[in-house]
């Protein structure tokens, strides 16, 4: 299968997609491309931001001092704090596997010597538009705040990832359960899910899913997601490990998605959303005129 080119994986990102050929051939023109190799690090919060980076082909590693992770794949952009605020980075980023990307100045892009202005401020909306938005649920509620207040049509509780606590034993069924939460919230208004908080608040832990570190459960639960609902969706998925006491629980902020999110199991896909504070299968006849209301009418 021939490998996308860089300009049609950019057009497919939500930062381009509103560009024609010519302006992102324009910004190729302006770009350079780096590979690093597997474990290398691209950049951590002690270096100065110079570039915006899309991942044209690997895997990179995305962690803030929150505890926040991101696996990343190609087609996907990272960097962007820094380009707009070009006084810090907000984390560091390092090659999971040997990998190639595209870096855009952020002096040329937002410079009409350059890039017309047009186009440039295309490019800042989106940027500020997404980031706001992951702010936004980061910031105006906090995780104490959230758990106080209960389970509703936007937050969920789950005790553990893939434990079950009363057969005391691995379980793909609760696995399903908080992918099919995550499909929901993407296919509906977007959504907050907290691994390790019983249905009545209780503040379990993730001691119980039994992984040896946090790095493995985050490792595993991005390749459900990319392997059951897709690779793709993970852009709109913002992971991070809360301290609360003791105990730590995970954090999953999930934005409403641009395109809809199924849920494969035993080779059938199923979409879900929100219907109260539960995640509910849309039967098939009313999957179409939800989709195009939700996701293509204006």
């Amino acid at each position: 299968m021939q490998r996308p080119t860089a300009s049609a994986l950019m057009l497919k990102h939500e930062i381009f997609s509103s560009l024609d050929v010519d302006h992102i051939e324009l910004l190729l023109a302006l770009t350079e491309r780096r590979t690093y190799a597997s474990g290398e690090l691209v950049f951590d919060t002690n270096m100065q931001p110079n570039y915006l980076f899309f991942i044209e082909e690997g895997r990179f590693s995305l962690h803030l001092p929150d505890s926040t992770f991101k696996e990343m794949e190609a087609g996907e952009l990272f960097g962007e704090i820094g380009i707009i605020n070009q006084d810090f980075r907000s984390g560091s980023v390092r090659a999971i596997e040997n990998s190639t990307v595209i870096c855009i100045s952020g002096d040329k892009l937002f410079s009409q010597e350059y890039v017309p202005a047009e186009v440039s401020l295309v490019i800042l909306r989106t940027l500020a538009k997404r980031l706001t938005t992951y702010l936004r649920s980061k910031e105006q509620i906090s995780t104490e705040e959230i758990i106080h207040n209960g389970e509703n049509d936007q937050v969920e509780f789950k005790s553990t990832l893939r434990w079950n606590l009363f057969s005391n034993k691995k379980d793909p069924k609760l696995e399903h359960a908080s992918l099919k939460t995550i499909a929901a919230f993407m296919n509906t208004h977007g959504g907050i899910l907290l691994i390790g908080v019983a249905d009545n608040g209780e503040i379990l832990g993730l001691k119980n899913d039994q992984f040896p570190n946090h790095d493995k459960l985050l490792l595993h639960l991005t390749k459900l997601i990319k392997d059951k609902i897709g690779p793709t969706f993970t852009s709109y998925l913002h992971f991070s490990i809360e301290n609360i006491g003791e105990k730590h629980l995970l954090r999953i902020d999930c934005q409403p998605a641009p395109k809809p999110a199924y849920l494969q199991d035993s080779q059938q896909g199923y979409f879900y959303i929100r219907t109260g504070p539960a995640s509910t299968a849309l039967p098939l006849a009313k999957v179409y005129g939800y989709i195009r209301e939700r996701f293509y009418e204006e």
